[in-house]
Order: structure tokens, then sequence, then C-alpha cells
């Protein structure tokens, strides 16, 4: 099929609209700006190594306030949850009944003394006429014989009233120390015993310094074991208190004592920390986080976390030459720092490295450094 003349010039036409089309596509690259990336400068300081254990306060003394005799209660002498002092009335038990008991034991130590003094009397008379020959040995021996009968009964009659005494004295519950007293579990007109759940009337806590408790496992122990005399220490005098909130709590405890024996049942070795409280903040039962200074790492280098990226098993970052070009260099990652990553293999002080948003970057671009400063103040 031949072409006429004008379609044949229309062809060419195309032809060369279209060579020329992407001829100018292939001069007119775009080239893209350099990426801004957020760097960091590794630092190189002497790291103190810290292990978090979960624990909870103990009051330095827990005493349960129980009740010794039984009787209603007609009176509660304080406000539940306030200090309290030593000797402070706390509970009055109803104290008719221990009132008589010593009243009756008063009566018969009376009428024990009596009989004391006429058995004395009839001694009295007895030794001087057995000794002229006018009565017997038996009646010295029988005169004698009530004289130390009454005498036994006198010390019985004394003991018997000096319990009464002791037990109409349990109807008044003093504070045994200064503290904290706890929520009452008898009010006025409920019945307490001697024994049992109703015996435990309430409890004081004393707060001026705090017992914290922790656990540690058999793996955790046989590490620590390990420390030398001078971390050991260490580590004893500088337990810090991680509080709830994320806060640090501002007195330091130390370490007051290990349990003798590793929990058969859990794995797991107690300790426990003393701790000032000289404002009352920690209460017991509260739960915290006891921090250990363990050791420190010397000349230690660091990165923050959000720099280091992870491919299976190898660490990386990204590295800033001095041409502003990405480099990935494989690290080795050591402890976690709160939020830093301590760097033990693959990179040295002041080296520069990016961080945010790595995924996106790739090797050998070329970057436009936004310095930022690491670690803060608070960091610090």
């Amino acid at each position: 099929m031949r072409l006429s003349m004008s379609s044949s010039r229309q062809l060419v036409g195309l032809t060369m609209l279209v060579a020329t089309v992407f001829g100018c596509s292939k001069k007119a690259e775009v080239i893209l700006p350099p990426i801004k990336v957020n760097v960091v400068k590794a630092v190189q300081n002497d790291v103190p190594l810290y292990e978090d254990f979960v624990a909870q306060v103990y009051g330095q003394s827990d005493v349960d306030i129980r009740a010794r005799v039984e009787g209603w209660v007609t009176s509660m002498n304080f406000k539940e949850g306030s200090h309290v002092k030593k000797g402070d009335l706390l509970y009055i038990i109803d104290d008719a009944q221990y009132q008589t008991r010593v009243d009756r034991e008063a009566s018969d130590l009376t009428r024990s003394k009596t009989e004391l003094v006429r058995a004395q009397n009839d001694l009295s008379r007895v030794k001087p006429l057995t000794e002229l020959n006018a009565l017997s040995k038996k009646d010295l021996d029988n005169a004698t014989a009530s004289f130390e009968a009454a005498q036994a009964q006198v010390k019985a009659s004394e003991a018997s009233l000096q319990n009464a005494r002791i037990e109409l004295g349990y109807t008044h519950v003093y504070s045994p120390f200064d503290g904290i007293i706890g929520t009452s579990n008898m009010r006025v007109g409920d019945y307490v015993s001697r024994a049992g759940a109703s015996s435990v009337l309430t409890t004081i806590s004393s707060i001026g310094s705090v017992r914290v408790r922790f656990q540690i496992s058999e793996r955790e122990y046989l590490r620590i074991a390990k420390l030398t005399k001078e971390e050991l220490s260490a580590a004893r005098k500088n337990v810090q208190l991680v509080m709830a909130d994320g806060s640090i709590y501002s007195e330091k405890g130390e370490v007051n004592f290990a349990d003798r024996e590793i929990d058969s049942k859990t794995g797991t070795l107690t300790i426990e920390a003393l701790f000032p409280n000289p404002t009352g903040l920690l209460r017991p039962g509260l739960f915290v986080k006891a921090r250990v200074l363990l050791s420190t790492l010397p000349n230690a280098v660091m990165v923050p976390q959000r720099a280091v990226f992870q491919l299976q098993s190898l660490s990386q970052v990204f590295t800033i030459s001095d041409s502003s070009t990405l480099k990935v260099t494989v690290v080795e990652a050591g402890q976690k720092i709160g939020d830093a990553w301590i760097i033990t293999k693959g990179l040295k002080a002041g080296d520069k490295v990016a961080v945010v948003g790595t995924s996106s970057l790739t090797p050998n671009s070329k970057v436009e450094i936004v310095e930022q400063k690491w670690p803060d103040d608070s960091q610090k």
C-alpha cells in the first residue's frame, strides 16, 4: 500500500516530534537536594550499670495491735490514719468483769493474810510450851505446818490478785511506739476475743525509716556474688528507689540483710534495704523499683537507641563521612542505659551518627547535617 505525499510528510513530522520530546527529557533530569538528617555525636563516659528489681515498702516495725482480753469495745480514742505516740490510749474494753475479779482476789488475799496471822500466833504459843514438854512434838509439827500452809496461801493469793490486775490493765489498749495507725477493725460496741481474726484491733507502723524488700533470681545472685569487695560495698550503700511515677526517691538506702536461703518455690533470694523517710512519703505496702548500682563501665561509647537499627542478628548505624555522605556501619551493641545504647565495637567517641527516620535513608546518599545536642541536661 502506497502512502500519499501528504501522509508521508505527516509521518516524518511525527517521528521528529517524538525524538525531540525524548531527547529533551533526557537532558532535563531532576537533581534532588540533599536530605536533612538529624545527627548526633557518639559520647564516651564512665557509665554506672544499674539493675532494677520490683520491691515493696514495709514499716520499720509493722505491729498488729491485738486484744488480750475478751469483751465489748466501749471506746476508740484515735483517728484512723493519724500519727500516734508511745503510750497513747487507743481502745477501752468493758472492764466490769475484770474489776470484779480484782475485788474478789483482793478479798481472798485479805482472808489468806488473816489466816497467816492466826497460824503464826498458834505457832508462837505452841513452840515454848513444847520446849517445856507441856505439849508434844506432834503439836509443834502441826502448828508449823499450818503456818507454812498459810504463808503459801498468801503468796498464791497475791499472784492471783496480780494476774487479775494485769488482765484489768489489758482492757485499756495503748500504743507500743510512735508511728502511724491504720484502719480500725473494731468499732465501739463490737465484741473482741483473745484469739482469731477478732483479736486484731488495728496495725501501727513505724515509718521514720522504712524497709524495702525485693527478690533476686539465682542467676542474678551468682552474678552479684562474683563482684569484687569494692563493687559489693558500693552496691550495698547505693540503693535507689524508682517511684510509680518514674521519679527517683531523694534518699539513698543501704542493704540491711540478705535471707539465709534461696526460696525453693520461687528460686529467688530476698534482699532488704533500709531507707530514711523523713517526710513520711514512703508508706507500707507501696510498690517501687529498687535500683542497685552493680558496677561502673569505664569509657563506654554510647549513641541514642533510635540511631541503631537491627537486621536479624546485626546491629547497624548510619555514620556521616566528612563529605556528608551516609555510610552503613556494623556495630556491636551492649547494654541499654536509659535512652542510650552502649556500643562495644564499631564506633569511637565523636563519630557522627544519623537519628530518626533511618528506615528511609539509603547508603551513599548526600545529606544535609542538622546537628542535635545529645544527651540533654536532664539525661545527664
